[in-house]
């Protein structure tokens, strides 16, 4: 599998600089307490990751000069002597040299440097004696000194500064302090909210001559909650990354899997400059080849069909995105069979012969659930792309964690077009709040379709309750108090009643409820640690009177409305499904995890990722794996020691492992065989696909 390293580089020079920076802190140590035997280990390991990430990332000058300069420190630790001053002067000016190479791989160099021979021969002459070069930017220097002798005194203060700071464009933020600040921010508009409304009270109470010291205080407070709106906008989008980050790299996959169907397909993929939320983003591309695949193998017909039908041979795939105000829309279209939904109702009265009458009865919006159902397909055969593990089941499961909808589009032998609509930021999010029984909801705004003041007497009657014929479409209309098990029948004389119209997977339905109290756009909290279970719930925001407002679920509000079908086809074969393997991978590099994570992810296994032995086996006792994928050097807990805790647990003893090493060593696969490790390989074997083809022998693939 080909990547993208350009992909990786914002990440890789990140973790360089970091690794650098350390480095220069133990050196500085080291130069005071140079029998430090930690200081030495930890100097090992910084260079160890920093030249397995190089390696992955195709530095070949980085990756051996690090080599070499490795070799100098085992060589110190294997024979147990203090480390000589000049060799701390040698990291020391390799790390200066490194930190400006870094600098050019940021500005669009390919990492090779002129120093790169001379740097190699002095690292290599350490080991033999003590006439070496320490400093690499002497001769830069000297040659920058003879060109620019008539620069001025401010100049030359600024190429002084220029060794010590990158004038880089980009600095690196958690995106928990994002959330942290946006938090606070939040409260302070709401205290702006509350202040205002109080004002607004006093206003009413005030004297003549006093009303134009409030009017004057109202709007400082309305300029100053404008202010903090912009703020709050302009912090949200650090958390926003462009779209075409994955669309290309989703393109190379999927016109790799259509040559091997035979298929003639076209894929329309343009670039986009849309941004959106870096959560949302990592977890799209998944999503994306699912629905594309799933063009590919049940849309796109054969070029024989296509022109019986009396179409062009070649099949069109197309992903677009557009933005409407805050919400994304991302369109997977094919121009193929289409959804048979004759074909659906087939296979369902098959399934579930028990159902016929209500399968039989069933229209397209009802027929169309059966699809987005666990292990639920029209192929009675698995193809390669059918068989790959995760079905619509999951991409609406994931969908829905994104506070996302899908809609989908179709017409028979024209095409299907399947909608995902996604807020651009899950930091803020639209909604309407409504009342109901002297309660307060908030309902996200992308499920709502209409909202409608309806006169009683428009409702009709049917078997199964009240419905309402909107556009000409019969929508079934359901009490809100439903929702809560109340079983007091609220006393309501008023002719004329709200009804909010939901959609959610193409299926309709309306809540009656008692007031519509406003819109708005708002930062959902979690819900509390003693709701987590509650499904009915989505998070909870705060009113500007701090009290708690529930953010409703609603797919789960409808399912308890009973009126999606969506089945739980659980008398299915579970013998044919293909099983979704999960494989946690443990890396003290972020790249080399992040690398690790997309090559297994585009094999659709479940990856998880830990930093180190430590946080391993945290997450191992929270999830369960089939398999892990560990690096060998890493801080607090290296592999060896994950792996002997491993085997001397019952519950993780049986599971296979992969060990990481940067370069091939005996000694290393030794040890890693006697621990009980099942596979070994070296990071520059990923291109070459041995890791995926490992994790899958592992797992009986």
């Amino acid at each position: 599998m080909n990547l993208d390293k350009n992909l990786f580089k914002t990440d890789y020079i990140s973790e360089a600089r970091e690794i650098l920076d350390s480095l220069d802190d133990i050196a500085i140590l080291a130069s005071k307490e140079k029998r430090n035997t930690g200081c030495l280990k930890e100097i090992l390991r910084l260079l160890h990751t920093l030249k397995g990430s190089s390696r992955m990332m195709e530095y070949v000058q980085i990756e051996k000069v690090i080599n070499h300069l490795e070799t100098v420190f085992k060589n110190i630790q294997s024979n147990q002597t203090e480390i000589p001053n000049k060799i701390i002067q040698l990291l020391m000016g390799v790390n200066n040299l490194l930190h400006k190479v870094i600098d050019s791989i940021e500005d669009g160099s390919d990492g090779t440097f002129e120093q790169y021979e001379d740097v190699l021969n002095n690292i290599d002459q350490s080991m033999e004696g003590d006439d070496f070069n320490t400093d690499f930017s002497v001769k830069q220097a000297e040659s920058e000194s003879v060109e620019n002798s008539d620069a001025s005194g401010d100049e030359q203060v600024n190429e002084e500064n220029s060794e010590f700071f990158h004038d880089s464009q980009t600095i690196k933020v958690q995106i928990s302090q994002i959330d942290s600040i946006l938090q606070s921010l939040d409260k302070l508009i709401m205290r702006q909210i509350k202040l205002k409304n109080e004002i607004e009270v006093l206003k009413g109470k005030s004297e003549a001559s006093e009303f134009q010291e409030f009017q004057e205080l109202s709007e400082n407070i309305s300029v100053l909650e404008n202010q903090s709106v912009d703020i709050q906008k302009n912090i949200i989008s650090l958390r926003m990354l462009p779209f075409d980050m994955i669309l290309r790299p989703i393109k190379r996959s999927i016109v790799a899997e259509a040559l091997k169907t035979g298929k003639n397909i076209e894929f329309d993929i343009p670039q986009s400059e849309i941004t959106i939320d870096k959560f949302i983003l990592e977890k799209l591309p998944a999503i994306l080849i699912h629905l594309v695949r799933n063009s590919i193998d049940h849309g796109i017909e054969s070029p024989e069909e296509r022109k019986k039908l009396g179409k062009p041979e070649m099949g069109t795939i197309s992903i677009s995105v557009s933005q409407v105000s805050n919400r994304i829309f991302v369109n997977v279209k094919d121009d193929g069979h289409g959804i048979d939904y004759e074909k659906i109702r087939a296979k369902a009265l098959r399934l579930f012969p028990e159902r016929e009458a209500e399968i039989l009865s069933a229209d397209s919006t009802d027929l169309l659930q059966f699809i987005f159902a666990s292990g639920f397909s029209t192929k009675d055969e698995q193809t390669e792309l059918s068989g790959r593990g995760i079905g619509l089941d999951v991409v609406r499961t994931e969908m829905d964690k994104l506070k996302g909808k899908i809609t989908v589009y179709s017409e028979l032998n024209k095409g299907t077009d399947f909608e995902l609509s996604l807020p651009a930021s899950l930091a803020t999010q639209d909604g309407l709040f409504v009342s109901v029984s002297d309660s307060s909801y908030l309902i996200l705004s992308h499920y709502i379709k209409e909202i409608l003041t309806v006169n009683k007497a428009d409702f009709l009657q049917l078997q199964h309750g009240p419905v309402l014929n909107i556009h000409n479409e019969l929508v079934p209309i359901f009490d809100f108090d439903i929702i809560n098990n109340n079983s007091i029948k609220r006393t309501n004389t008023k002719t004329e009643v709200s009804v909010v119209i939901l959609e959610y997977l193409n299926k309709k339905i309306g809540i009656m409820v008692d007031k519509i109290l406003h819109y708005g756009t708002v930062v959902i909290k979690p819900v509390p640690p003693l709701l987590k279970d509650f499904n009915a719930l989505q998070g909870v925001v705060f009113d500007e009177n701090y009290r708690i407002i529930p953010v409703l679920n609603i797919p789960d509000t409808i399912r308890r409305f009973k009126v999606v079908n969506v089945y739980d086809i659980k008398n299915l074969e579970v013998r044919k499904m293909p099983k979704i393997y999960s494989v946690l991978v443990v890396d003290d590099s972020h790249t080399t995890r992040h690398i690790e994570q997309i090559i297994l992810e585009a094999e659709n296994y479940n990856v998880s990722t830990a930093v180190d032995g430590i946080d391993a086996l945290e997450k191992m006792k929270q999830h369960k794996f089939d398999l892990v994928v560990t690096d060998v050097k890493m801080p607090r807990m290296d592999g060896f020691v994950l792996l002997h805790n491993m085997r001397h647990k019952e519950e993780f003893k049986n599971i296979p492992v992969i060990m990481v090493s940067s370069v091939f060593e005996s000694d290393t696969l030794d040890k890693a065989k006697n621990l009980g490790a099942q596979g070994y390989i070296v990071k520059s074997d990923f291109e070459r696909e041995s890791l995926t083809a490992k994790v899958k022998e592992l797992l009986h693939e």
